[in-house]
């Protein structure tokens, strides 16, 4: 009897925990994020670290192109995040994935002048330790280095790079997220363009 009733204490602490459990994921992902000045996003979560800067995409909104500089690691074991874990969702409500490669391939004639004025107004991304840099991987510029299908994060880097979506119907001005699909949460993290 007494082994019964244990048994049936331990399903309730389980069913509990998985319940709590539960709730604790279902937090509004916004709330890891703090504003680290005007054009900086710093979003600090259980299983990643990412900081934005959407300085270009804030003062030069123009073209089909959104671009965003980005600085990621992981909290705690390595994590790899496929590029297609990597969207934006425009203030109209569309989610638009990460462009491809060839996606960035075709539309780089147009990008040309764009990327240059980025590096040039290009923030400094130095939020998180230890400072091991490294590529994040996704896109290739002049057909030099190489093109990942997914970013590796481990807590021993910091992985440095542009993120590209290609948007048909242009910039739009107003309040976007970037959306990281993880295996277990979603990271969401607030921008105004």
């Amino acid at each position: 009897m007494r082994v019964n009733f244990l048994r049936g204490t331990g399903a309730t602490v389980a069913a509990l925990g998985a319940l709590f459990g539960t709730a604790a994921q279902a937090e509004t992902p916004a709330s890891h994020v703090t504003d680290a000045g005007t054009t900086i996003a710093v979003y600090q979560g259980p299983r990643v670290q990412v900081a934005i800067s959407d300085r270009y995409a804030r003062y030069y909104p123009e073209g089909q192109w959104l671009m965003l500089d980005t600085e990621m690691s992981a909290t705690g074991g390595p994590i790899s995040i496929p590029r297609s874990a990597i969207t934006v969702r425009t203030p109209s409500g569309k989610v638009i994935p990460l462009a491809t490669q060839q996606e960035f391939e075709q539309g780089y004639p147009e990008l040309v002048s764009p990327i240059r004025q980025a590096d040039f107004f290009k923030e400094h991304l130095g939020y998180f330790l230890p400072e091991h840099v490294r590529p994040l991987h996704l896109f290739r510029l002049h057909g030099v280095g190489w093109v990942w299908p997914s970013v590796l994060l481990d807590p021993f880097h910091n992985c440095y790079g542009r993120l590209y979506f290609h948007l048909p119907n242009g910039v739009e001005k107003g309040r976007y997220e970037l959306l990281i699909q993880l295996p277990k949460n979603e990271v969401v993290i607030p921008f105004t363009v």
